[in-house]
């Protein structure tokens, strides 16, 4: 605490001297320059009086204007800014709820395909659509993706890609096991087919099924 009062009256005796000095500068040691301005304009003509007087208050009253011009030029320039600042409140008001709303969509979407494909395994689902639809398998391969890192959708899910490789299967039966695939799972959506004739068949083909959906984080 001593220390805190010793450098508060350290802080204030140098305050002082400068204050002391300054008026030294000006006034000159026991206000001499002033006296002597004094003495000057009293030595003055009436008239000669009379202009100083009338210049000292044209100075003063330039010296005013030019202060009140200056404080209405910094409230405007403050007012400029603080319009500035509003606008873009309210701007990210705006874009804050326009996020929401599209963070709301977002979720339902990522809930939805949740839904659907929680409990989805890749394999025993398409051996089940094939068994249904009298098809015989004779490959599936399945490879899971991670989704990019800057899109949200990777904190909860991620990517698959399923080949099926189906040989001697008619086009009716091919539509009938893709559409059920589409229906039955809700997730996985077939992106690519692959036909290739049959030698000495017009009826029958071997086919590539390339699926591709989103399913949970494992």
């Amino acid at each position: 605490m001593t220390s805190l009062v010793d450098l508060r009256e350290n802080i204030k005796s140098k305050w002082d001297s400068f204050l002391l000095d300054v008026r030294k500068r000006i006034f000159g040691p026991n206000n001499e320059k002033l006296d002597l301005l004094v003495d000057s304009f009293y030595k003055l003509e009436p008239t000669q009086r009379n202009s100083v007087i009338a210049g000292g208050i044209a100075v003063l009253v330039v010296v005013v204007f030019g202060f009140v011009a200056l404080y209405f030029t910094q409230v405007n320039s403050l007012n400029r800014e603080l319009n500035k600042r509003f606008d873009a409140l309210y701007e990210l008001r705006d874009l804050k709820r326009s996020y929401q709303t599209e963070d709301q969509k977002f979720t339902k979407l990522v809930d939805s395909v949740l839904s659907a494909s929680g409990t989805l395994r890749i394999k025993p689902y398409f051996e089940k659509i094939a068994n249904e639809q009298g098809v015989q398998l004779e490959g599936l391969t399945e490879t899971k993706v991670p989704i990019p890192s800057d899109n949200p959708m990777s904190e909860r899910l991620q990517e698959v890609k399923v080949k099926v490789r189906l040989n001697n299967i008619s086009i009716p039966r091919l539509l009938n096991f893709v559409i059920e695939i589409e229906k039955g799972s809700g997730s996985i959506r077939v992106q690519d087919l692959q036909i290739r004739a049959r030698y000495g068949t017009k009826l029958f083909f071997d086919v590539e099924v390339t699926g591709h959906g989103y399913i949970p984080l494992s």
